[in-house]
């Protein structure tokens, strides 16, 4: 299994934990439950963490895409080296655009990891600031959401050609 393969398949992993997290983390809280705060901050920590693994591959995966477009297209031998260059430079833009979106969800994939370590920390120990953290990571985990979204939608152009809206 090579890092493109990899990466395709742990790139879902924070994306979904995120969404999950969210969904446990907010019912926790309306329904007063410690427990299922901790079970939704946990969530959010293995989102997190999975981020990480996530972004290692994609350096990987990029070579790799990068050179199996190229070599695929020059056995074709039917693109003018002119078509060639074009398919290179939009290929380099999906990935530079998917790059540049990961990098900034990186960013919250950190905070989500170290804030809900302190939540959890603060449930374990039944502090009063324990609900108080937990709705900071939720609100944390909804503004991650959006930027993974990004990052899913931007992943999907690279390879998925038939969802791209330009002509």
């Amino acid at each position: 299994m090579n890092e493109a393969h990899s990466h395709l398949i742990i790139n879902h992993f924070p994306i979904i934990g995120i969404l999950f997290g969210i969904l446990v983390l907010l019912i926790g809280i309306i329904a007063k439950s410690s427990v299922t705060r901790r079970v939704g901050l946990f969530l959010f920590l293995i989102a997190g963490i999975t981020a990480f693994p996530s972004s290692k591959t994609g350096e990987g995966a990029e070579h790799q895409i990068e050179e199996y477009s190229e070599s695929v297209m020059k056995k074709a031998k039917i693109y003018t080296p002119e078509q060639m260059e074009e398919a290179e430079e939009m290929q380099e833009h999906y990935i530079h655009e998917h790059e540049e979106k990961a990098e900034t969800f990186m960013l919250f994939a950190w905070g989500i990891v170290s804030l809900s370590l302190i939540a959890l920390f603060l449930e374990w120990k039944k502090k009063s600031m324990a609900l108080v953290a937990s709705i900071v990571v939720l609100v944390l985990g909804c503004l991650a959401a959006y930027f993974a979204n990004e990052v899913g939608n931007t992943g999907g152009l690279i390879s998925h050609p038939e969802i791209r809206t330009e002509k």
